[in-house]
């Protein structure tokens, strides 16, 4: 073993000194360096990501650490050979094809057709490659590979430079400076050090505003709402930019059309002679160019609402026009419901203008899913009136789509095909409705059964239909029908049936539901559920699953009773917060808190009548309650790339409180799988730390057989991944490294490893680690993760009890490649 580890020890480090060679063999000029790595010190008063972002340099990607830097290793193995042979062929092809396009564009244009056309426009896309290539490199060079990262003594200089003027111009730090040092490393690579000599900052002393329109002044003066120029604030460039907007914001909600924030501007006066405390501190006056004459304010004079549905083969269509509350809309082509389309126009005639109405107005009408591109367009009248336009064009009424796809579970394909058809305005008030269907193989063994010599007949069938009609309003009496129009209030109705042939069991639902669903916040949503009514039946079992199902009620699991024919109902409410923003790589964060009831009314009725429902064979009921808490949080990691790190913690607790004392199968939590602990199969980790069979091996090792699906009233997991970028192909291709902690506990029975306990919980979290590689084409990621089991809590110990780590036997062939790594294929992030 000694032998073997220095083996493996030296043989690293000579790969390691190899692969640093290509590093080393990078061609330099003189007084360039290979950038290893940049430091900001001694800034105290701005985030170090405001300054970081200014440094244009970049260092290479590395694996671990310096100076592993595959990217840049693969770019310079490939680049001897690209300026060899490769460059001059493709300028030798990039002048064959302009001297192509030469002689095509001399063509006379009554030669010209489609097929012509096209061949001028492959050969284009032809030498824009070659360009391309000769520009970047190869694909090699320019996808897989990575240019090195190149500085300076004057590229420091600069920065420096540049450092200093954003912090003094910026920032309000008008005595700080900035200097930098190199220290350089071995393998001609530097370090930069940007040393900041930080001075007091400057703030705010007194604000003045300059404003000639006396009507102007009275609302700037008297306007609600915190002002971004305040006494005692250190002065910041932003906070400028921000009082700016925000006037401009004001005075265009009171009418003044024509204003503009370039039509704000500032100047400031400040003495660093002057003694403490009058020094570092900043007179600011505000001047508003705002002249009466100049900028008059408006008040709307008519409002036209035109849906222009028109089919072009159709010259001659009849026009539809009426008036609603004081509004003319005009239909072409199609008609849709003006009380409702009346709730959503902000916009009123006799109304002063104001652009936060503007605003609102076309929200509201781009959350029907009813149009495409919605427009406010205004005509300006004598006495400073305005009429205004709203245009908007409808979506198809009908719109049909598909998905097949392939699951793959364990090398076993699982075919699958989704359809959906939507309807808009399907009862003429602006409502969806959606029929949605799916059926496939799912890719994975069944309940009882192992993940080894699947066989494609081994698949579980899945097929389901559902009907929702979608209303852009809270379906509800009184007048609380219109009062959440500004939350994007939805109802959704909804009705629908599944079918599952497993081999283990054949089971059918039946569901009816209603939902709410308003906003209270850009960023803040309440759903809730009146009604979830599910009539569920299990028409076949397998003799081996109710084996199972008997021996866990031997045990004091009641598992057995959610096969039963049963009547599950529940009302629900969840509130999910998210300022996550597609557009800007910074901190985000996501929660979702969710609570539900079930057999709630039952609760009104005899004792006895309930314990005659909640203990019938012939058609179970369930008074159950279930919360869970899923929070995430996403954190950029600038100094890495554009790569991120995320961590999610989730917690779920179900309680079953009539005479048999499970949650309904729907209703319970698994984990495992591909969004939960990825080193276990979908569904089979636990419970607690009691596993559900064995297997002994040939080499007389006993480990668990994860074989039977095992749901939980208590789940607790949380989840760690580092996102990071890796190269572009027809799309990027990101990496990730990842470790799962987690598990699923009973809250009562006769097992005690299983039962949720404080001081044993912590023994019975499974662990696993693993790497995922993500193709992502923006509008969809394919995502496949391999995870490795670090430590298994069902698994026995030689001197009694269970919870071993496993991480040493992921080669010893004694246990048959039973932790091996497991592969999991998912569509989109885990979380």
């Amino acid at each position: 073993m000694p032998f073997r580890t220095n083996l493996l020890l030296v043989t690293g480090m000579a790969f390691i000194g190899i692969l640093a060679g290509c590093t080393r063999g990078t061609e330099l000029r003189r007084g360039e360096y290979l950038l290893a790595k940049q430091t900001i010190k001694g800034n105290k008063e701005i985030p170090n990501e405001e300054l970081e972002a200014l440094l244009p340099q970049e260092s290479n990607r590395v694996l671990i650490t310096q100076p592993i830097t595959p990217f840049l290793w693969v770019y310079q193995i490939a680049r001897p050979d690209f300026l060899l042979y490769k460059k001059p062929r493709f300028e030798r092809e990039l002048r064959e094809y302009q001297a192509q396009i030469d002689r095509l564009k001399s063509t006379p244009d009554s030669l010209r057709d489609r097929r012509f056309l096209r061949k001028v426009g492959r050969i284009e896309r032809k030498a824009e490659h070659n360009k391309l290539a000769i520009e970047q490199g190869h694909w090699w060079m320019r996808v897989a590979g990575e240019p090195p990262a190149i500085v300076t003594a004057e590229d420091a200089r600069t920065n420096a430079a540049n450092l200093q003027t954003f912090l003094r111009t910026n920032r309000g730090m008008f005595d700080d400076s900035v200097h930098y040092r190199l220290d350089t490393l071995k393998f001609r690579r530097v370090k930069v050090v940007y040393d900041i000599h930080q001075g007091k900052p400057y703030k705010v002393d007194k604000v003045t505003f300059l404003v000639k329109d006396p009507r102007i002044d009275s609302l700037i003066r008297h306007a609600r709402g915190a002002r971004h120029l305040r006494s005692g604030d250190r002065v910041d460039e932003r906070n400028f930019a921000a009082e700016r907007d925000r006037i401009e914001r004001l005075l265009k909600d009171q009418g003044y059309f024509g204003f503009s924030k370039e039509n704000v501007t500032f100047s400031g006066t400040y003495d660093t002679s002057l003694a403490e405390p009058l020094k570092h501190k900043m007179d600011v006056r505000v001047l508003i160019d705002s002249f009466p004459s100049r900028y008059p304010y408006y008040t709307l004079n008519s409002v036209t609402f035109v849906v222009d549905g028109r089919d072009p083969n159709e010259p001659s269509q009849r026009l539809d026009s009426t008036t609603y509350n004081g509004i003319r809309y005009i239909f072409a082509g199609k008609k849709y419901s003006t009380r409702l389309l009346d709730t959503k126009v902000r916009v009123r005639p006799n109304q002063t203008y104001s652009l936060t109405l503007h605003n609102e107005t076309l929200r509201r009408l781009g959350t029907l899913d009813q149009f495409k591109f919605p427009s406010i367009t205004y005509d300006t009248l004598f006495y400073h009136r305005l009429n205004a336009l709203i245009y908007a064009q409808p979506l198809k009424r009908f719109e049909l789509t598909s998905e097949v796809g392939m699951n793959v579970y364990q090398g076993l394909p699982g075919p699958f095909l989704n359809g959906a058809l939507r309807i808009r305005n399907f009862l003429q008030g602006l409502e969806m409705l959606e029929i949605a269907g799916k059926a496939g193989y799912d890719g994975q063994p069944g309940f009882t059964q192992s993940s080894q010599n699947l066989r494609f007949n081994d698949q579980n069938f899945e097929a389901g239909i559902n009907a929702s009609l979608i209303f852009p309003q809270l379906l509800v009496p009184g007048n609380m029908l219109f009062r959440y129009n500004n939350g994007s209030p939805r109802t959704q109705v909804g009705i629908g049936y599944s079918f599952s042939d497993r081999k283990d069991f054949r089971r059918t639902g039946f569901k009816l539901a209603m939902n709410y669903s308003w906003q209270i916040s850009p960023k803040e949503t309440f759903y809730f559920t009146p009604f979830d009514i599910n009539l569920i039946n299990t028409s076949r079992q397998s003799s081996e699953f109710t084996a199972f199902l008997l021996q866990q009620r031997a045990n004091g699991n009641n598992l057995i009773y959610t096969f039963n024919r049963s009547f599950v109902s529940s009302l629900s409410g969840s509130y999910v917060y998210s300022d996550n923003n597609l557009n800007a790589f910074r901190k985000t964060r996501y929660l979702r808190v969710f609570v539900e009831s079930g057999g709630t009314t039952l609760n009104l009725l005899s004792k006895k009548k309930q314990d005659e429902l909640t203990d019938s064979d012939a058609l179970k009921f369930y008074k159950f309650l279930k919360t869970s808490v899923d929070y995430r949080l996403y954190i950029p990691l600038r100094n890495r790339g554009r790569s991120m790190f995320v961590v999610r913690g989730f917690v779920g607790l179900g309680w079953e409180y009539s005479s048999g004392g499970v949650l309904p199968y729907e209703k319970a939590f698994f984990a495992g799988g591909a969004n939960s602990m990825r080193g276990w199969n979908p569904r089979k980790l636990g419970l607690g730390g009691v596993a559900a069979s064995f297997d002994t091996l040939k080499s007389g090792a006993i480990t668990p057989s994860y074989k039977f699906e095992r749901p939980g009233d208590f789940q607790l997991e949380i989840n760690a991944e580092w996102r990071f970028p890796l190269f572009r192909l027809f799309g990027d291709f990101n990496g990730a490294l990842f470790m799962d902690a987690g598990n699923v506990w009973l809250l009562r029975g006769n097992q005690a490893n299983a039962v949720f306990k404080v001081g044993t919980f912590l023994s019975q979290t499974a662990l696993d680690a693993g790497f995922g590689l993500r193709f992502d084409k923006s509008f969809f990621i394919l995502r496949a993760d391999w995870g490795i089991k670090l430590y298994e809590p069902g698994r026995p110990k030689l001197g009694g009890g269970t919870g071993q780590w496993v991480i040493g036997d992921l080669f010893d062939k004694s246990f048959e490649g039973r932790y091996r790594p497991e592969l999991r294929f998912g569509i989109g992030y885990p979380f």
